[in-house]
């Protein structure tokens, strides 16, 4: 199947998840862990790459810092967001809040325009090569010196229903979940992800819980530096 293929597919099983409100977020997200350790680096403009329905992005407008964006591949969580971030953003919300694939991130967004990009539990949402072009694209649209987080799934937790998917490394198709792709690193494959794009300052394996279901798995977290 196609890349474009694909990535229909996986927008319309999170149009169907955010519609449910059934999505379930983690007991403890890394994505405040990291805006809490490197506040004082962390510059605008923001973008959450993946932003769903502006959890993190309501978090940051809350301690000041409201020269945000959002990118989404779902139509359903964009709508939501907006909602949700209109009390900070106002007429600019739709601008700023756009509904667009990853892979085609610096389509949206001008190249070298954020001081930090967090893009948590997004860049797996495709196969390995559909996350090497979102890692491009996030290098493009940031700054030189500027920081990106990102959180992908390990390898050390794919679940029984994954089948890998030919030719492409680290690519398994969830038989359970609407036969979307989803990437599963190991430590090495991670920093493929990266290398050549980043300079890795942080790079740990970490335990996650969904909050409804009660189901741990581990993802990587990574904070980079563009050089």
């Amino acid at each position: 199947m196609k890349l474009e293929d694909e990535h229909r597919k996986i927008k319309e099983f999170w149009d169907r998840k955010m519609s449910q409100r059934s999505k379930s977020p983690p007991q403890f997200r890394y994505q405040e862990y990291f805006y809490l350790k490197y506040r004082d680096q962390i510059k605008e403009p923001i973008l959450d790459l993946g932003c769903g329905d502006g959890e993190f992005l309501d978090m940051v407008c809350k301690d000041g810092k409201l020269d945000i964006y959002g990118l989404d591949i779902s139509e359903v969580a964009v709508q939501l967001a907006r909602k949700r971030l209109y009390p900070y953003l106002g007429n600019s919300v739709d601008e700023r809040i756009k509904m667009g694939d990853m892979i085609f991130t610096s389509n949206y967004f001008k190249k070298e325009f954020f001081g930090t990009v967090v893009c948590e539990g997004t860049i797996h949402q495709s196969t390995c090569t559909g996350a090497r072009m979102t890692a491009n694209e996030i290098h493009k649209v940031l700054v030189r010196g500027g920081l990106a987080y990102i959180s992908t799934r390990s390898s050390s937790t794919i679940p029984d229903h994954a089948t890998q998917v030919e030719g492409e490394r680290e690519t398994y198709r969830m038989v359970g979940e609407g036969g979307v792709v989803r990437c599963y690193f190991s430590r090495e494959g991670v920093i493929r992800l990266v290398e050549d794009l980043f300079e890795i300052i942080e790079l740990e394996e970490k335990e996650v819980i969904l909050r409804v279901e009660g189901t741990p798995y581990k993802m990587w977290i990574l904070v980079l530096k563009k050089p």
